[in-house]
């Protein structure tokens, strides 16, 4: 389905081919780190007390839990809780 006008889809391509590589890099880190909270989010409303570890692996799932046969998400799950992020 396009429910947007060809005049407003190309006008918006335009604006996209002017942004440098960066620029563009920048607005899809800051789409997914936007999408990552509202999943967090919603995660957190069905259950509000789920620990650290919990929310990880089921921000995981959310997200990924199509790329992976269940042995791996069960290893990847696992590890979660004892990664480092910066």
């Amino acid at each position: 389905m396009i429910d947007t006008c060809p005049e407003t889809t190309a006008r918006m391509a335009g604006m996209m081919a002017l942004k440098t590589p960066e620029e563009r890099l920048r607005m899809a880190g800051s789409m997914f780190d936007a999408g990552r909270k509202l999943v967090e989010s919603g995660l957190l409303h069905e259950n509000p007390f789920l620990n650290k570890a919990q929310l990880r692996a089921r921000i995981f799932i959310r997200f990924y839990g199509q790329d992976f046969s269940k042995t791996e998400i069960e290893k990847i799950i696992r590890v979660l809780p004892n990664m480092q992020l910066d």
